[in-house]
């Protein structure tokens, strides 16, 4: 195989981790691939490259061990990274992108993994039938947006009745408490091995983690009583590599019962758009999940507009499908 190719393939994915988004350029392209070969040289035996007609590259992907929950949950758990695929919808790709995904479930298998996730934007059509004639079942959707950096959304937070400020100690019973009582669309919840007591304990866990070093949490109080508790995290590794303040997608926000429906998420949002601002962030990306029509709404109120969909997948390996 000739690595050139393979960074070729990588340099001119159009589904980045911040797909459709006008910030992506050749820096952004080539710190993706960077860190894909960082990944594939720490477990060269899971990364797997798909070659057709005249040793092209046509998909590359990684099986890689998705720490949090296999520690937390005490199952193995696994999720195909780092996948990059040509997109000309050409026949020859699907039978690459289903040979390439079946050896990953075999690896999966051999490491006697529970679950194997895997998400794909909504438009890969060939990808998708690949993932699943492997076995992988829809488990969930997120819409993307984006919303300019300098948009003014003080209108949103200027409320009398609501108050926001830094976490503290008490708050993680507050959150816990929130997780544990409204309806929360998680797709591991579905799954027997998945308690939603020790699922809530986990969305605890990453509020700790981001409020204690990796960021910001954002609390809302309304007439005095804690309402909602949302993170704010910008991509390290990013900024340091590119320059580029991009906020991370991995956030996570809870609404207490008490609060529901009320906006205070909105609010949130809308602050925490402004301390975006504040650590140099032209472009924020947000979401939701494509059923929590309350939220997609909401972010329609802040004038975001829509980047893609993303389709999450699971593969159940043991104990039946």
């Amino acid at each position: 195989m000739d690595p050139e190719s393979l960074r070729n393939l990588y340099m001119h994915f159009p589904y980045p981790p911040y797909f459709g988004s006008p910030i992506v350029d050749e820096n952004l392209q080539a710190y993706r691939f960077s860190s894909v070969a960082k990944a594939a040289a720490e477990n060269p035996d899971r990364f797997l490259v798909a070659l057709g007609g005249g040793s092209r590259v046509l998909a590359a992907a990684q099986l890689r061990r998705t720490d949090h929950l296999s520690n937390h949950f005490g199952i193995e758990v696994a999720t195909v990274s780092n996948e990059a695929f040509v997109t000309d919808g050409a026949a020859e790709n699907y039978q690459a992108f289903k040979l390439l995904l079946q050896e990953l479930r075999m690896k999966a298998e051999k490491r006697n993994v529970t679950f194997v996730t895997a998400t794909a934007a909504s438009q890969a059509f060939q990808w998708i039938r690949a993932l699943e004639d492997a076995g992988f079942r829809y488990a969930d959707g997120f819409r993307h947006v984006t919303c300019p950096g300098d948009a003014d959304y003080s209108e949103f937070f200027a409320r009398k009745d609501l108050v926001i400020r830094d976490l503290v100690e008490s708050d993680y019973d507050e959150i816990e408490y929130g997780f544990l009582n409204v309806p929360y669309p998680n797709h591991l919840l579905h799954e027997p091995e998945f308690d939603k007591r020790a699922v809530a304990a986990l969305y605890v866990k990453r509020f700790r983690e981001v409020n204690e070093r990796v960021g910001k949490v954002f609390v809302g109080e309304l007439n005095g009583q804690f309402a909602a508790a949302l993170n704010g995290i910008i991509d390290r590794d990013l900024k340091e590599s590119t320059g580029l303040v991009v906020n991370h997608l991995s956030q996570g926000i809870i609404v207490h019962p008490r609060a529901a429906s009320k906006g205070v998420a909105l609010s949130l949002i809308a602050y925490r758009h402004a301390w975006y601002a504040e650590q140099g962030m032209k472009l924020g990306y947000f979401g939701s999940n494509i059923n929590n029509l309350p939220m997609i709404r909401g972010l329609e109120k802040l004038r975001a507009k829509h980047v893609g969909i993303e389709i999450s997948m699971m593969l159940r390996l043991k104990g039946g499908q």
